[in-house]
């Protein structure tokens, strides 16, 4: 059975809504909450912080208990449900890079490995008292801007984003990165790297492929993944192909020819040994 694919503003249509940016509310009573109890995919990237309840967020069929205020960071293409115990209230965002004006605002805050990275970080963080104060306010503050329809909305409402997704980098690197990391040198080369993997894993397979493209060398990619992911530059790779393979294969009705040929094998036979190799059962058997 296939799952939906939602694009911004198609799922709980309401008038506040910006060509690439909504906000609204999590609970009962609003369809949002609803629309999270079966799996899907968006288009957009989302904040969910769910400031009570408790549940389990599955996302890539992977479980996330939460027990109220948590926060969940969710890339375009990502499967996931919120199967909820104690029904939760909160805010959800949803936002296309379009709403970045200077595209390098987008990659900063969007590619980087501390922040929507769906490979190697954790999807899911704890929201403190200081930090929850500080996010209900923007929140607020965003829904209030979507109400005015004033020129310079939009300008507005990236820098409330950027203000967030900033508060949040902040969390992100106390329990999953850290500042001297980013401050390491090398860490702006590793950085391009995996903004690579994601714009190119369906048509680039090898990691004499990436190095080719950043102009470096394929064990320059190897050191900087190892020192920073704790993988290989090839292992990154595969690491992405192999995700976005289970999700053809859980979510979607396609053939294992079809799934193949969308992740860049033209050879079916190919992209079944490569599915074996990794996994230890054929992609049919996954399936």
């Amino acid at each position: 059975m296939s799952v939906p694919i939602y694009k911004l503003g198609e799922n709980c249509v309401d008038e506040k809504i910006h060509e690439h940016f909504k906000v609204t509310t999590f609970d009962v009573e609003d369809c949002t909450a609803t629309e999270f109890m079966e799996n899907h995919r968006h288009e957009y990237y989302e904040v969910i912080w769910l400031k009570n309840g408790t549940g389990i967020h599955y996302i890539d069929n992977q479980p996330y208990p939460y027990f109220g205020n948590m926060l969940f960071l969710l890339s375009p293409g990502q499967v996931h449900l919120i199967s909820q115990k104690v029904w939760a209230e909160g805010y959800v965002l949803r936002f296309h890079p379009g709403i970045f004006r200077d595209p390098k605002d987008a990659d900063d805050y969007l590619l980087d490995s501390c922040l929507f990275d769906n490979i190697n970080a954790q999807p899911a963080l704890t929201v403190d008292t200081a930090a929850q104060n500080i996010f209900e306010n923007l929140f607020s503050m965003m829904q209030m801007e979507l109400n005015t329809g004033e020129q310079g909305q939009e300008e507005v409402l990236s820098s409330y984003l950027k203000i967030l997704l900033t508060h949040i980098q902040r969390i992100k690197q106390q329990q999953l990165c850290t500042e001297t990391r980013a401050l390491n040198n090398g860490y702006e080369a590793f950085r391009k790297y995996k903004i690579a993997i994601e714009k190119n894993f369906r048509t680039l397979h090898t990691v004499q492929d990436y190095a080719d493209q950043l102009h470096t060398q394929p064990r320059t990619l190897n050191t900087l993944s190892r020192k920073f992911a704790g993988r290989s530059a090839g292992e990154l790779i595969t690491d992405r192909l192999l995700l976005e393979a289970k999700r053809y294969l859980h979510h979607q009705a396609l053939s294992m020819k079809e799934i193949g040929f969308a992740l860049g094998f033209e050879d079916p036979a190919y992209f079944n040994r490569f599915f074996k190799k990794h996994e230890g059962v054929a992609p049919g058997q996954y399936k």
